[in-house]
Formats: C-alpha cells, sequence, structure tokens
C-alpha cells in the first residue's frame, strides 16, 4: 500500500511537470522542472527506504509470531507437566495406603503366631523338682489333702448362628455395647467362617466407636479387612476405619485410607460420605 501511494504520488509530479514544461516561459520552465525532477528522486529514495523499512518490519512481526507461538507451546508443556504431576503426588496416598495395609496384615499375622507360640509354651508342664532331704529310691509317701474342687466349666450352648448373631445385634440396637462385643466375640468363635463373620467384625468395631474407643475401633476394623477382604462390610469398614484414625489425629493415614475407598469403589454410599469427609479433612 506504502508502495502504491508512492507511486501515484510520483506521477502526479510527473504530470504536473510535463504541463510546467508545455507552459510558456522558456528558461524558467526549465528550471523548474529541474527542482521537480530532483524532488521525485528524492522521493524514490525516500520509497525505496520505506519499502526496505517495510520488509523488515514484516520479518521481526514474523520473527515476533514464531516466538509467541513457541511460548505458547511451552507454556501448554509445562501445564500438561504440572497436571502429570499433581496426579503423581495425588496417588502416593494411595500407594502408602497399600504398603501400610501389607504391613499391618504383616503384623497382626506376627501377633496371632506369638500367641500360637504362647499358648503352645504354656501347654508345656514344667519339670518336676524333688524334695530337699528326701532319700533316692524311696517314695516319700503323699500328704493325704482333700481333693480341690474343679473349677466349673461354662456349659458350651449350640445356638444357631443367625440366632446368636441377632441377639449380640440387639444388645448393640440396644446400647449394650460391653455385651454386644462379648457376643459378637462368642460368635466368631464359634462360627469364624460364615457369611456374617464379616458382619460380626464390623459391628465389634461400631460398638468400640460408639463408646469413643477409636483405637479398639481401629483394630477391629483392620482385621476386618485383613480376615474378610471379600466381604459386604469391606467398603463400610474402610470409612469406618478413616474415621477412626481422623479422631486419633492421623490425618494423612485418614485421607490414604478414605481415598483408596472412593478409588476402589466409587459407586458406593460409603464413598460419597468418604468424599464428604475427604473435604472437609482438607480444609483443615
Amino acid at each position: 500500500m506504502v508502495r502504491n501511494r508512492a507511486v501515484y504520488f510520483s506521477l502526479a509530479w510527473l504530470g504536473l511537470a510535463a504541463l510546467v514544461c508545455l507552459a510558456p516561459g522558456g528558461a524558467q520552465t526549465k528550471k523548474t522542472y529541474e527542482l521537480m525532477y530532483e524532488d521525485i528522486q528524492a522521493l524514490k529514495v525516500q520509497l525505496q527506504e520505506l519499502m526496505t523499512l517495510a520488509k523488515k518490519n514484516q520479518a521481526d512481526l514474523q520473527e515476533l509470531r514464531d516466538q509467541v507461538k513457541l511460548l505458547g507451546d511451552l507454556i501448554r508443556r509445562t501445564q500438561a507437566e504440572q497436571t502429570a504431576l499433581k496426579e503423581d503426588f495425588r496417588n502416593i496416598p494411595v500407594q502408602f495406603q497399600l504398603l501400610n495395609s501389607k504391613l499391618e496384615e504383616v503384623q497382626f499375622q506376627t501377633a496371632i503366631l506369638n500367641d500360637i507360640l504362647q499358648a503352645i509354651q504354656n501347654l508345656t508342664p514344667p519339670p518336676k523338682v524333688e524334695e530337699k532331704g528326701s532319700k533316692p529310691g524311696k517314695a516319700q509317701p503323699a500328704k493325704s489333702e482333700p481333693p480341690a474342687a474343679e473349677a466349673k466349666k461354662p456349659a458350651v450352648v449350640n445356638i444357631p448362628a443367625q440366632e446368636m448373631y441377632n441377639n449380640a445385634y440387639g444388645d448393640y440396637l440396644k446400647g449394650n455395647y460391653s455385651l454386644a462385643i462379648d457376643s459378637f466375640k462368642l460368635f466368631l468363635q464359634q462360627y469364624p467362617n460364615t457369611p456374617l463373620s464379616d458382619n460380626a467384625l464390623y459391628w465389634i468395631g461400631e460398638c468400640h466407636y460408639s463408646q469413643e474407643q477409636y483405637q479398639e475401633a481401629l483394630d477391629a476394623f483392620n482385621e476386618l479387612l485383613i480376615n474378610y477382604p471379600s466381604g459386604d462390610k469391606v467398603p463400610a469398614a474402610f470409612l469406618k476405619k478413616g474415621l477412626s484414625l481422623a479422631r486419633l489425629g492421623r490425618r494423612e493415614e485418614a485421607l490414604a485410607t478414605l481415598k483408596l475407598l472412593v478409588a476402589k469403589y466409587p459407586t458406593q454410599e460409603e464413598a460419597r460420605l468418604a468424599q464428604q469427609k475427604i473435604n472437609e479433612l482438607g480444609n483443615k
């Protein structure tokens, strides 16, 4: 556009010069023509400079556009990397929870083995010690003592599993938590592998939770998750485990447990409640 205007301007000057040359007044006219010619040449030089400057500006503009494009690509890559990094950070608590669950499982199994070992040791009778002053080869007459009355052992009542479970659950509903815990434990001793076994262990945890015995509740929920990983009470146990950890002030572990629940059981009602607690703990 600059070039066209300059050309039009030059043609206008040339036309004006021609008119001047045709006009009367020879010497004066020639002088005027020469001055106009010099002006036209100067304008041509300026026009060339303007065109050169315009080309340079276009090159600079293209370079700026390229730099803006590179900067935009860099920003997008940075945002993508930040998103991936945030996702990795979100996965760390879940991975920690998985490792922590495995550790708790090993600790629980170790405790069981220790209990079994202790029970075996208690069954071994201590060696008899000879009384001082007794001569070898002669048996000492046993002192006649009245026979000790044997302790009466409670009779084991064979109650059907469903009835025993319902009785224990009824104690829980009435708020008789200690009695309910004992009843559920007795149920687990007699029926450790029934569809109601994980429920019994869950309600033991709920009894402790209702009495603000959060560590005991946590132990019960952990035992359920370890021994009955496919039970129908697993999502509820995850939720109450997270709430127990929160009550104990173990915020990071609580968040990890609740996030694991949401990830594993996203469609369960417990997942919705867990997300609410996650939001609550995240704002603290």
